[in-house]
């Protein structure tokens, strides 16, 4: 008897998600992701321009970044849980590049 099968015959479920699925969830959270990290561009550029018009050395906000980057983390924690492996995998890539590049202008 097959493991994943019920005694009546039905399917467990609890197989992943094909990669149709996980491309077409992954990009229909990039918006999410573009909001996310131009919101968060936009507190940096911010932060460097008036520390630049104070005359103060600039820092990254790096408060607001752990924040920004923890919501496309959430979202790829939710698609974990939905079984989208592959868009949890890309989401996960994605925030890490994005928030290694905006802690780079740390300086």
């Amino acid at each position: 008897m097959d493991d994943d099968l019920h005694p009546d015959g039905a399917q467990d479920g609890r197989e992943p998600r094909s990669g149709g699925a996980n491309l077409l969830v992954f990009l229909a959270l990039l918006p999410l992701d573009a909001l996310v990290g131009g919101h968060a561009w936009l507190v940096v550029g911010m932060n460097g321009w008036a520390a630049a018009h104070n005359g103060e050395e600039a820092t990254v906000p790096v408060t607001e970044l752990v924040v920004s980057g923890g919501v496309p983390a959430a979202a790829g924690l939710a698609l974990c849980w939905g079984r989208y492996w592959g868009a949890a995998v890309a989401q996960f890539a994605l925030t890490a590049v994005l928030m290694a590049w905006l802690l780079s202008f740390q300086g």
